[in-house]
């Protein structure tokens, strides 16, 4: 009974955030409106409201949270239109992305104007000048990443130390501060707000590296780009990264794909993905990411005893079921 009431509980605040979003992106300027509803429509799977929502509901918040999640489902959109632009990504979710469409100086001002737009509906919220606080601390650190994604790629000497940098500010933030920031808003004690923060903490770690195993191993049809696109643009993920700390025979001629930048084009980053299959990147880099996992359920147990708890742990269960 208690997990038909959570589903179904799930389900109508997912649905309410929906309906928030198409109302919060329901843009006065005709062209700002319809690229943010395109990417709106492109779909996700709407984890940061999920887990917004989920904090909310332990801490027994339902009055408020649905502006938060749908805020917090804002910035990750901002982000992924930044890193198209700085990617230089052709499709996202198997649509053509905003630059692709209409530049980059364009799809920068949309991507600026929905953050614009989410800070606006957090400055309403309870606590507010605290989130406003946390956001900005947030928008610094994922700077800080997409900088540091520049200037290494195809650097091969990076270390897993310097994937973590990367990841913790490109993911595993932004799932962390939307745990923290429900919480904050529902007027959490300093102790639940730091659980929380490293429950998503941990699972956005996850993720991110599940994401970059993914890139690898499924085709073009299942990821919406093409298989291997973080390899091509020199972006180098746990498994490559596994992968080139260990001596074996071949390795100078993957070295010598990713130096030369895949001068041979998409059939040397293919060759070179089954090399790195072939040396156990992929199983290793798992895990690393189960981990992380194993460490969001110590959090979890952590947390008061209630129905929707049960929740996260089906979501540690999803992310397990990603990759491997």
């Amino acid at each position: 009974m208690f997990k038909m009431f959570e589903v179904h509980t799930m389900k109508k605040k997912l649905a309410e955030v929906e309906a928030y979003l198409e109302q919060a992106l329901d843009f006065e300027h005709p062209v700002i409106r319809q690229y943010a509803l395109d990417t709106l429509h492109a779909g996700g799977k709407r984890v940061r409201p999920t887990l917004s929502i989920l904090t909310a509901g332990i801490l027994e918040n339902e009055d408020n949270i649905v502006p938060l999640a749908a805020a917090m489902e804002l910035i990750h959109m901002c982000s992924l239109i930044h890193d198209d632009i700085v990617d230089q990504a052709d499709t996202r979710r198997g649509r053509p992305t905003i630059q692709a469409q209409q530049g980059n100086q364009f799809a920068v001002h949309i991507g600026d104007y929905i953050l614009t737009k989410a800070l606006e509906i957090i400055q309403q919220q309870p606590n507010s000048q605290r989130l406003l606080q946390i956001m900005g601390n947030l928008s610094l650190e994922m700077c800080l990443g997409e900088v540091e994604q520049l200037r290494t790629v195809f650097d091969v000497g990076q270390t897993v130390e310097d994937y973590n940098y990367r990841i913790d500010r490109k993911t595993a933030l932004l799932m962390a501060t939307s745990c923290q920031a429900a919480a904050v808003v529902s007027n959490a004690s300093e102790k639940e707000i730091d659980i929380f923060y490293k429950i998503g903490y941990n699972l956005g770690m996850d993720f991110q590296i599940r994401d970059d195993i993914l890139d690898m191993e499924q085709d073009s049809r299942k990821l919406g780009k093409p298989a291997g696109s973080d390899l091509a643009h020199g972006i180098m993920t746990l498994p490559t990264i596994l992968v080139l700390q260990k001596d074996w025979a071949g390795k100078e001629e993957l070295l010598g794909f990713i130096q030369n930048r895949f001068t041979g084009g998409q059939a040397e980053v293919e060759r070179a993905i089954s090399m790195i299959i072939e040396q156990g990147g992929l199983q290793e880099a798992a895990v690393y990411a189960e981990g992380y996992l194993k460490q969001a359920e110590v959090y979890i147990d952590q947390l008061p005893e209630h129905p929707m708890r049960k929740l996260f742990l089906d979501g540690v269960n999803y992310l397990r079921g990603r990759a491997y």
